[in-house]
């Protein structure tokens, strides 16, 4: 299977604007003008959807996401500052990382980690109770280079040309599906056209949740999306962005 690129996290908040400038604030990314309270971070859309009754993202089958700073001490002690949530202190894994986690105020866990070689977005970190068979969904579907991340912890990369650097870990545990969580959802893109993607999706077996259909975007190109079921509940949507070169 070809990898295909990561391409957004879409999260459930009250108030998308507020969203939005929370993770600018914090984690910065640029925003985007395609429509409201989008940031990119690299070549990933962050974006939001309206809820008032999301639940925390712990314990679901999309648990965290992941960011990298290049200095996590200077980042936790401006964290605190700021009033924000710290669930785990700092700590050094020694081989690894330094790494902390923090949670946003609508329910997002979010682990802040220092590794300078992909700084900003870095991972998002599923849970599964089978996380081989996890992996292997993710390596049949969307491709993707299993390979340990640091050398140390079992993960997918996906890599392509154009588009930033995405490693999507596993951790073992029963999970709740992530639909009605703070991460709703997380997306790839389809290099191709969506009904051709979906249409193999399905011959392999995958569960498509909703059929591909067209949203005319406020100040961008018209995108073409679809939802399939991944793994343990995780929520997946893919994307097709015509007219889009590679990162945009």
């Amino acid at each position: 299977m070809p990898t295909l690129p990561y391409d957004h996290i879409h999260l459930n908040v009250p108030d998308p604007a507020a969203g939005t400038a929370w993770y600018e604030k914090h984690f910065g990314g640029t925003r985007i003008s395609e429509a409201p309270n989008r940031l990119m971070f690299g070549s990933t859309r962050f974006m939001f959807l309206r809820s008032d009754t999301a639940r925390p993202s712990a314990g679901s089958a999309i648990d965290h996401v992941g960011f990298s700073v290049p200095d996590l001490d200077a980042k936790m002690k401006e964290l605190e500052a700021a009033g924000v949530k710290i669930t785990t202190p700092a700590r050094d894994v020694p081989g690894l990382f330094k790494l902390a986690f923090v949670e946003d105020p609508w329910g997002t866990r979010i682990e802040v980690v220092q590794a300078p070689e992909l700084l900003g977005l870095h991972h998002m970190h599923l849970r599964s109770p089978n996380p081989d068979e996890a992996f292997g969904w993710l390596l049949s579907n969307f491709g993707g280079q299993r390979t340990p991340l640091k050398g140390r912890i079992d993960a997918v990369k996906y890599s392509v040309e154009g588009f930033s650097d995405m490693w999507i870990l596993v951790t073992k545990g029963e999970a709740e599906p992530s639909i009605g969580h703070a991460i709703d959802h997380i997306g790839w893109r389809s290099t191709r056209p969506l009904a051709d993607t979906i249409t193999e999706l399905v011959a392999r077996g995958v569960q498509k949740t909703s059929e591909p259909r067209p949203l005319s975007l406020p100040n961008g190109p018209s995108i073409h999306f679809a939802y399939v079921a991944g793994p343990s509940g995780a929520r997946i949507e893919l994307v097709e962005r015509p007219g889009l070169k590679p990162g945009q």
